[in-house]
C-alpha cells in the first residue's frame, strides 16, 4: 500500500518540479446591437471528434484510450436575436465538461477572427452533454488535466481544436439567422432515468417524498440493477423540456431544437475504446434525421440537447453496450419529435441576461472526501476493494477539515507519515488547484428563464435553485437549468445530502453550503435580470492547466497487425455484440485502408481530417450512388457505423471501418440484392473498397477488402 502512496508522491513532485502550463487571453468589449425589427434563430453543427489516442473524460483512472469512434461528437450551436438586436448563443458539446477557460477562448474567437463582436462570453451558454467517451485532457484547471482521465496531462493542440470548432459552430449559426418564431412545450419522460442515490435523496424530507408521490403514478422501466426500491424511478425530475425554433409565414419549417433533459448520459461503460456522443448523441442524429427526412429547405434542422440538474440521476440502463444506448437514445428522440408536433407555447420575445461568478473559495479549503473514491452507485472503481464506500464520514469535530464538516479525508486512516500528507495536501490544495470561482449566467426569452449550473447538481438542488430563480422573475412561466455550464466544478449537492457523505455529497469541494451559494447567487441574478448592461471593458483571463503533454495514434505504434485485428472484436465487444446472446458480430461489412496518421494542423482553422469519415455507396443502373436509408445518407454521422486505428507504424496507420447495417438484412430487398462499396475520407484522399453483397460479406466474415492507398488525393488528384 505504501509504495504506491509513495509513486503518488513522486508523481506529484515531478509536477511540481516541472512547472505548470497555462492559456491566457483577452474578451474584448462588446458593442452595441442594431436592432432588426425581427426575432431571428440561426444553428448550426460542426465535427470536434478529434484525432484518436486521447484518454477518455470522466472516468478518471477506468476509462480507456480512444482507438476511434462509433457516434461522432458534435457540437450544436443555436442562435437568438430578438427585434432590438439582444443576443444569445446556446451551444451543446459533445464533452465531458465544459471549462471556463475553453468557454472564455470560444469567446474571444467568436468576438475576434470571427467578427462578430455584439455577441459577448456573457451572451454565450457553453455546455458539455456529459459523455463520457470523449477526450479529457483539455481543461484549463490543472486538477482535471491530471485525474479526469487515465492519463495525465494537458494538450494545448486539442484545446485550441475544439476552441476552434465550437467558435465556428457559433459563427455558422449567427450567419444561419432567419425571421423565426418559437414555441415551446414539456412533458414527463420516464424509463430513460433513475436515482442513483436513493437514501441521500431521501434526506430532504418533504420536498423529496412530494416529488416522488407526484411521479407515482407514471409507469417505470424496471431494470436488474439494484436501486433500492421503484421510488428510485420516480426521484427524478422526468421532464423533457423543448424549444422549436421555426420560420415565419405560411410554409413553416424547423430550424432548430433546443431540448433539455436531466441525466447522466453515460450508457457506454469504461471498456468503450471509441469515442461516442452516447444516448444524447444518438438521440439528437435520431431527432435531426427524423426532420431532415421531411425538411423542403436547404439546411437541416439542428438538434441541440442540454443536460440539467443529473447529479444523482443514472441513465435507466439494463445492459451498458451499443443496444442499450440505441434503446435509450429512441426513447428519449421519441420524446422530443412528440413535442415537437405538440402545438406548444409562443414563446418568443425579449432577451435578458444576468452575468456574474461565484467566489466558492469563501466557504473553504477545497477537498473531495473518502466517499468519492469509491464512485456511484452502479460506477464502482477499484477502490471499493481498499475499503472505500459511500458514508465514510468524520463525526470528531477535532479531525474534520476547515469548512467541510462531516467529510472525512480520503487519506486521513490510509497514510500514517505526517510528512507524506502534509506533501498530498498541499498538492491537493494548491498544485492540484480546482477553479476558486464560477462564472453563473441567468438569461431570458420571453417567458422562459435559464439558469446555468458549473457542474453536476443533484436533483433536489435543482428544484431549489429552480425555485429561488422562480421567486425572484415572477413572470417567468418556465425556468429551464443548463447544466454543466460554462465551468466544471464537480457536484452540488443539498446540505441534508451532503451529511450523509455518499457519492455526490463527498464530491462537492467547498464543503456544506456550496450547493446553497450558488442557488443564493443565481438568485441575485435573477432579480437583476432586466438591469444588467454590456460589459464596458476588455477584461483579460488566465488559467493554469498543469504540463503539456502531446497525444495521438503514436500510441498504437505496431506490435502485431494481425494480433491487433483479431482483437477488435473483444475490445470493442460492447459496440459490435449482437442483441440478445452478448457476443460480437463476426459478419459485419468492414474494410481496412492504409492511410498517413492524422496530425493536427499548424493553423487551428485550417481544414484538416483529424478522423476519418466513413458512407455508403450502392450501385444503381450501373452507376454508384450515395446508399440513402428512409431518404437519409447513410453515413458515420449516423449510429451504424464504427471507425478504428488497428496499428500505427513509421507515420501510417491501419485503420478498420465496419458497417452494422440497420434493420433486418435478410428481410430488407435492398440489402438483399444491392451491391455496396465503403467511401472513406481518410487523412491523405479518398479510399474505396470493392463492391460486396451482404450476403458475401457474411460468407466471408465481413471482410471485404483491403486499400493500400487513396483513389483520389485530398486535393482531388489520383492517388499515388
Amino acid at each position: 500500500m505504501m509504495e504506491s502512496w509513495r509513486t503518488l508522491v513522486c508523481t506529484i513532485s515531478l509536477a511540481i518540479l516541472m512547472g505548470c502550463g497555462g492559456i491566457a487571453g483577452t474578451l474584448p468589449a462588446p458593442v452595441q446591437p442594431a436592432a432588426s425589427g425581427e426575432f431571428r434563430v440561426g444553428a448550426a453543427k460542426v465535427d470536434i471528434t478529434p484525432i484518436p489516442g486521447y484518454s477518455m473524460g470522466g472516468y478518471a483512472a477506468a476509462g480507456r484510450i480512444s482507438r476511434g469512434v462509433w457516434t461522432r461528437l458534435h457540437a450544436r450551436a443555436v442562435c437568438f436575436e430578438d427585434a432590438e438586436g439582444r443576443s444569445l448563443a446556446m451551444v451543446s458539446a459533445d464533452l465531458w465538461a465544459m471549462p471556463a477557460g475553453l468557454a472564455d477562448r470560444v469567446a474571444e474567437l467568436v468576438a475576434g477572427s470571427r467578427g462578430i463582436r455584439q455577441l459577448a462570453r456573457e451572451q454565450i451558454i457553453l455546455a458539455a452533454t456529459h459523455t463520457h467517451n470523449g477526450p479529457g485532457n483539455f481543461s484549463s484547471t490543472f486538477l482535471y488535466n491530471e485525474l479526469a482521465s487515465q492519463q495525465s496531462g494537458f494538450d494545448r493542440r486539442l484545446f485550441d481544436f475544439l476552441a476552434h470548432r465550437i467558435a465556428d459552430a457559433i459563427a455558422e449559426a449567427w450567419g444561419n439567422r432567419r425571421p423565426a418564431v418559437l414555441r415551446y412545450a414539456e412533458t414527463p419522460l420516464f424509463g430513460v432515468s433513475r436515482n442513483r442515490s436513493i437514501e441521500a435523496f431521501l434526506t430532504n424530507g418533504p420536498d423529496a417524498l412530494e416529488l416522488i408521490k407526484t411521479n407515482r403514478h407514471f409507469p417505470i422501466r424496471a431494470t436488474p440493477f439494484p436501486v433500492g426500491d421503484e421510488d428510485a424511478y420516480r426521484a427524478v425530475d422526468p421532464t423533457l423540456r423543448v424549444i422549436r425554433a421555426e420560420t415565419t409565414g405560411k410554409t413553416r419549417e424547423t430550424l432548430a431544437a433546443v431540448a433539455f433533459y436531466a441525466v447522466h448520459p453515460t450508457v457506454m461503460n469504461t471498456t468503450t475504446e471509441v469515442y461516442s456522443s452516447d444516448i444524447f448523441g444518438v438521440a439528437a442524429a435520431h431527432v435531426e434525421q427524423s426532420l431532415a427526412a421531411g425538411s423542403s429547405g436547404s439546411r437541416y434542422p439542428v438538434v441541440a440537447i442540454f443536460n440539467g440538474a443529473e447529479g444523482d440521476v443514472a441513465a435507466n440502463w439494463r445492459q451498458r453496450d451499443r443496444n442499450e444506448t440505441l434503446t435509450l437514445g429512441a426513447m428519449l428522440a421519441e420524446g422530443i419529435l412528440q413535442l415537437l408536433d405538440a402545438p406548444g407555447q409562443e414563446a418568443t420575445g425579449r432577451i435578458a441576461f444576468s452575468f456574474g461568478e461565484s467566489r466558492l473559495s469563501e466557504l473553504a479549503s477545497p477537498m473531495s472526501g473518502a466517499s468519492t473514491l469509491c464512485g456511484a452507485e452502479a460506477d464502482w472503481t477499484f477502490l471499493c476493494d481498499a475499503g472505500f464506500h459511500e458514508g465514510m464520514t468524520q463525526e470528531d469535530p477535532e479531525k474534520q477539515m476547515e469548512g467541510q464538516g462531516p467529510k472525512r479525508h480520503p487519506l486521513q486512516d490510509d497514510v500514517n507519515s505526517e510528512m507524506v500528507r502534509s506533501l498530498l495536501l498541499s498538492a491537493f490544495r494548491h498544485v492540484l488547484k480546482p477553479p476558486q470561482s464560477v462564472p453563473l449566467g441567468v438569461y431570458r426569452i420571453g417567458p422562459l428563464v435559464l439558469g446555468t449550473l458549473p457542474g453536476e447538481f443533484t436533483t433536489m438542488m435543482g428544484q431549489r435553485i429552480a425555485a429561488a430563480i422562480r421567486e425572484e422573475v415572477p413572470a417567468a412561466e418556465h425556468v429551464l437549468l443548463v447544466g454543466l455550464a460554462n465551468e466544471y466544478m464537480s457536484y452540488f449537492s443539498t446540505e441534508e445530502e451532503y451529511a450523509l457523505q455518499h457519492y455526490e455529497g463527498s464530491s462537492m469541494m467547498y464543503g456544506p453550503g456550496a450547493g446553497t451559494r450558488i442557488r443564493d447567487d443565481l438568485a441575485v441574478l435573477a432579480k437583476n435580470l432586466d438591469r444588467h448592461d454590456l460589459r464596458k471593458k476588455q477584461r483579460r483571463y488566465r488559467y493554469s492547466t498543469g504540463p503539456g503533454e502531446d497525444f495521438g495514434v503514436g500510441q498504437f505504434d505496431l506490435l502485431s497487425h494481425r494480433d491487433r485485428l483479431i482483437s477488435t472484436y473483444y475490445t470493442l465487444a460492447n459496440v459490435l455484440m449482437g442483441e440478445g446472446h452478448g457476443m460480437p458480430v463476426p459478419d459485419y461489412p468492414r474494410f481496412i485502408w492504409i492511410d498517413r496518421n492524422p496530425v493536427w494542423p499548424d493553423n487551428p482553422d485550417e481544414s484538416a481530417v483529424v478522423m476519418p469519415s466513413v458512407a455508403i455507396e450502392v450501385k444503381k443502373e450501373g452507376d454508384w450512388v450515395p446508399l440513402e436509408i428512409n431518404g437519409v445518407p447513410e453515413t458515420d454521422e449516423g449510429v451504424d457505423f464504427v471507425t478504428v486505428v488497428v496499428a500505427s507504424f513509421l507515420g501510417d496507420s491501419r485503420w478498420l471501418t465496419i458497417w452494422m447495417p440497420p434493420g433486418d438484412r435478410d428481410d430488407d430487398s435492398l440489402f438483399r440484392s444491392s451491391e455496396f462499396r465503403f467511401a472513406v475520407q481518410g487523412t491523405s484522399g479518398v479510399f474505396r473498397s470493392p463492391a460486396f453483397t451482404l450476403a458475401a460479406a457474411r460468407e466471408h466474415w465481413g471482410l471485404t477488402g483491403i486499400a493500400q492507398k487513396p483513389e483520389t488525393t485530398r486535393e482531388g488528384k489520383p492517388g499515388i
